[in-house]
């Protein structure tokens, strides 16, 4: 595809829509007028997953619902605090990270990344934010009807992205009044933590000490306003305003200092105060040195920095959303409609103070006088020596990110009948997101090497000699002069155009009852642009705790599209058989980039016993094309977290496998592993991606076996394919040791002199890892969903009590296809490169009265074992070793609400009843989380809210 001419491309397309729109536009129009029926005409509905409408067809893949009392119910006030608790998604909360945060919201279904989870509002696209994900802070809680959750793949229904499934939030837009919510919540958690605070005190660390009364505090105020007008009008326009504060790591005993790789003590980053010195001789042997306090050099370090008690464990953030949705019905056949969202989005982010980070290698003679009698001191035999240095600059304060975002959306179109059989639906959509990022008081490396040489000749203006080489010799003046403002500002677009006709072809098979075939025919085109620009001080890299340069990124592409969708019943009225439908759809992609691709989906549904049995199973082809970063990002170094096996002085990896990393045999137990687990990678984008596929089977059953209890069961299989994506750096690491596989070991660039893999940022003195995006590797992830749901009479009441939970059995990963050595399983496992337990669920029980509601949710994360990606038992984590792994975690949840003066509700509730705190790990497996834990459990202790309604 190519090298296909472009032009022939866009002329076949053209004609495929162009057929498909003409065969609908005839079926329509030769449709002959129905005579007027007595009875009732059910009206046709819509799904998540098709665009067919109908009375008797649902949907051959699963569709979860998440209806809008759940969150009121759970005190969530953002849509991802709750979607995320579902076992069907990555249990990650973007409030609660800090070093590395996107920003915003997203969704992830099973665990296969945000990117490929599609997120619709309203069945439409969201704007796309800094990441190029969907950016959900612009939809408002408050005034959502539903939230569908559609397992497995669905891109012929709605292009690209929809590899895992589909998210489609719903408001009620139809809603009439007016309505009010004004809300507050905290966290509390009781310090009783013994094992942290043992280890703290050991390293004479802070740490706090009993209740740690209200923190993290959220308020939020929320307004809508809708109703008729004209003859058939619908107007309805919403505000919102929400603000949280900070909590910082130091607010809890768990996470007031960082654990080392092995989770047995407080651990560290070796910039420390006072500073740490790495030696490097003529040999190139590396140690460590320090200054002792009466000016003497000593071997080893002063002491590692605990970066974690002022760093943010939940950001502080404020919002403002607006937003309105306009419909009005002129006549049957034209039925306009507009809506707009618009977000304000405002967070900091705040890291450990910078420093030196070892970034510099100085070359200096031992009688150079400013390093006085190290060479002697340490008993360095050659003349020379590089000496590079971990200062933290304590004198300077921490480093401060602030981030301010625009996003908003606005979609025009028009729906309407072009007779009783047949309908349309056009429109078009621009969404646009704007966010600056200012970072303040990290070190500018350019002036770090003028200033630790005491400002020689030639210095920079404003040079004030940072004097690390006498004890307390750094002054805050020395430090401010080392200080620089980054900034960085990011842009996404994205519009799309998008027309089909739906309709019935009056034709139908003699078995279906008058039931007929039903079709949808159209096409849509879409483009999405992204930028990313920084200063020339982030672009080249020149910000010491940056991890690497951050070089500016634009491109776009476009896609247009022809799609087709059909529903068939087939049978109707036969015995036990109430209904047997099948439904397809293809749709045609022809990407600006890579050329065409085409995906397709099948699917057969039945119902049995009057309703009380539905069968569905379906096949779905899906894409996902690359991103635009994922195409254009120049290749930089950057920092990945985790360990490597050859460091130390006793290495996890035998001398044979670290050589195949490149390490030399005298290096052998004398490179020094990183203290903060932070190491290179050269991390970027390739022009050559072309978009990956996936395959898609879903197989269930939905059944009523007494009256008001509903059971389901599903079985998903999904199968990625030339996945867009890096491999991974501890993975390519490993693999390369452990097989020596020399696609992976090319991949690892040792430092020539000291081989470690994280001193230095600059290539080719610095180590690190290839880890660049490309079209390589496969998953297969299977699974089974369960949901339960049953309601009784009970007392002046009803009780309803549900249940949804999701079973992983395979979670494979083959980053190299074909080779299994490399491939590894991540259900029920946690090492570096997962945290996936097997079994998730949400199980709640709620009794209503008159106007009262009480309820409880039980939220289960299940157990997961400590096991390395290539089957052996994790040992590096010696914490997490001795339990064999993080036992399964139970929350218990509390919440009422009562009515009064007919228009207004109290709510209060409790989340994490009995304060469980998170599991605790060391920095190799804390991955994606914050503060010592995995992401996926609930980080801050004890979450209370309450909130007050009025609706009218």
């Amino acid at each position: 595809m190519h090298g296909e001419n472009p032009r022939a491309r866009r002329a076949r397309l053209t004609l495929a829509i162009t057929a498909l729109l003409a065969i609908a536009a005839a079926q329509a129009q030769d449709t002959p007028p129905t005579a007027p029926a007595e009875a009732t005409t059910l009206e046709a509905v819509s799904v998540t997953g098709t665009r067919l409408k109908s009375q008797t067809m649902t949907a051959a893949s699963p569709v979860m619902e998440i209806d809008a009392e759940r969150f009121k119910q759970s005190g969530a006030t953002r849509v991802e605090d709750l979607v995320n608790q579902f076992p069907q998604m990555s249990a990650t909360f973007d409030g609660f990270q800090n070093n590395g945060a996107t920003g915003y919201g997203t969704v992830s279904l099973r665990d296969l990344g945000a990117s490929r989870t599609l997120t619709l509002l309203n069945g439409r696209r969201l704007p796309i934010g800094t990441d190029e994900t969907t950016d959900l802070s612009i939809i408002p809680s408050y005034l959502l009807k539903r939230v569908d959750v559609l397992t497995g793949g669905a891109s012929a229904v709605y292009g690209s992205d929809a590899v895992a499934g589909v998210v489609n939030f719903m408001l009620d837009d139809e809603f009439e009044g007016v309505a009010a919510n004004i809300g507050y919540s905290a966290y509390q958690h009781d310090n009783d933590n013994d094992y942290m605070r043992i280890l703290a005190g050991k390293s004479g660390y802070a740490y706090p000490e009993g209740n740690s009364g209200f923190g993290g505090i959220a308020r939020n105020l929320d307004l809508a306003f809708g109703g008729k007008f004209g003859e058939s009008g619908h107007a309805l326009g919403w505000l919102g305003w929400r603000k949280n504060d900070a909590l910082v790591q130091g607010d809890r005993d768990y996470s007031a200092c960082a654990l080392n790789s092995s989770g047995t003590g407080c651990g560290g980053s070796g910039t420390s105060d006072p500073p740490n010195f790495l030696v490097t001789d003529a040999s190139g042997r590396a140690r460590y040195a320090h200054l002792a306090p009466d000016g003497r050099w000593a071997p080893g370090q002063a002491g590692l920095y605990n970066y974690a008690p002022g760093s943010f464990y939940q950001r502080p953030d404020e919002r403002f959303t607006g937003g309105f949705s306009l419909k009005y019905e002129i006549n049957p056949q034209f039925r306009p409609y507009m809506e707009g969202q618009f977000v304000n989005h405002q967070s900091t982010s705040q890291l450990a103070p910078s420093g030196t980070f070892f970034g510099d290698n100085l070359e200096m003679a031992c009688n150079d006088p400013l390093i006085g009698s190290l060479c002697g001191d340490l008993g360095v035999a050659s003349q020379d020596v590089t000496v590079s240095v971990g200062k933290r600059n304590v004198e300077g304060g921490q480093r401060v990110t602030d981030t301010d975002t625009n996003s908003f959306r606005l979609v025009v179109g028009s729906n309407g009948d072009l007779n009783e059989r047949w309908s349309y639906d056009a429109y078009f959509l621009y969404a646009r997101n704007d966010t600056s990022e200012t970072g303040h008081n990290d070190f500018l490396k350019d002036r770090v090497m003028d200033a630790l040489r005491g400002c020689p000749a030639g210095a920079f203006k404003g040079c004030v000699p940072y004097n690390v080489w006498v004890p307390g010799g750094v002054t805050p003046a020395a430090a401010a002069a080392l200080a620089g403002t980054s900034l960085k500002e990011w842009n996404t677009t994205l519009k799309v155009l998008s027309a089909y006709v739906s309709g019935d072809t009056g034709w139908a098979l003699p078995w279906a009852a008058d039931d007929a075939f039903k079709l949808v025919a159209g096409m849509e085109w879409r483009d999405q642009r992204y930028g990313a620009t920084a200063d020339n001080d982030t672009r080249t890299g020149n910000f010491s705790g940056a991890g690497g340069p951050r070089p500016d990124v634009r491109g776009a592409y476009n896609v247009t599209e022809a799609f087709l969708e059909g529903g068939l019943p087939i049978v109707a009225g036969a015995g036990a058989l109430d209904r047997l439908n099948a439904d397809f759809g293809v749709r045609y992609s022809d990407y600006s980039t890579s050329g065409g691709v085409g995906t397709y989906k099948v699917g057969l549904t039945a119902d049995l016993f009057e309703d009380r049995l539905h069968l569905r199973g379906g096949w779905n082809r899906a894409i996902r094309g690359p991103s635009v970063s994922a195409l254009y990002r120049p290749q930089t170094l950057a920092l990945w977290n985790g360990s490597d096996p050859c460091a130390g002085s006793k290495p996890e990896f035998t001398a044979a496998q670290c050589a195949r990393t490149g390490m030399t045999a005298a290096q052998y137990g004398h490179v020094l592993a990183s203290p903060a687990g932070q190491y290179n990678m050269l991390y970027g984008g390739s022009r050559e991606l072309a978009p990956e596929t996936a395959d898609t089977w879903t197989f269930g059953a939905a059944f009523t076996p007494i009256r008001n209890l509903d059971l389901s069961v599903d079985y998903y299989d999904i199968e990625v394919r030339n996945a867009i994506t890096t491999i991974g750096a501890s993975t390519i690491l490993r693999s390369c040791g452990q097989n020596g596989i020399a696609a992976l070991c090319d991949r690892v660039h040792r430092n020539p002199t000291t081989g470690d893999l994280w001193v230095g940022d600059e290539r080719p003195a610095a180590g690190y890892v290839t880890n660049v995006f490309d079209n390589f590797g496969n998953f297969y992830y299977r699974g089974i969903d369960l949901s339960a749901r049953y309601r009784w009479s009970i007392g002046p009441g009803s009780l309803v009590a549900d249940l949804v939970g999701s079973y992983a059995l395979e979670q494979k990963n083959e980053p190299i296809p074909g080779v299994s050595s490399a491939t590894y399983d991540c259900a029920g496992v946690i090492n570096e490169s997962c945290n996936n337990p097997e079994w998730r669920h949400i199980a709640n029980a709620r009794y209503s009265w008159d106007d009262y509601s009480v309820g409880v949710r039980w939220r289960y994360v299940g157990k997961v074992d400590y096991t390395n990606t290539d089957g052996t038992a994790g040992t590096t984590d010696k914490l997490v070793a001795q339990a064999g792994g993080i036992d399964a975690a139970n929350y218990f949840d509390l919440s009422g609400s009562m009515r009064f003066a007919t228009a207004w509700e109290w709510t209060v509730g409790v989340n994490n009843l009995f304060d469980r705190a998170p599991p605790l790990v060391g920095t190799t497996l804390s991955g994606s989380g914050n503060g010592n834990s995995p992401g996926g459990y609930d980080p801050a202790g004890r979450y209370l809210f309450t909130s007050l309604s009025y609706r009218y």
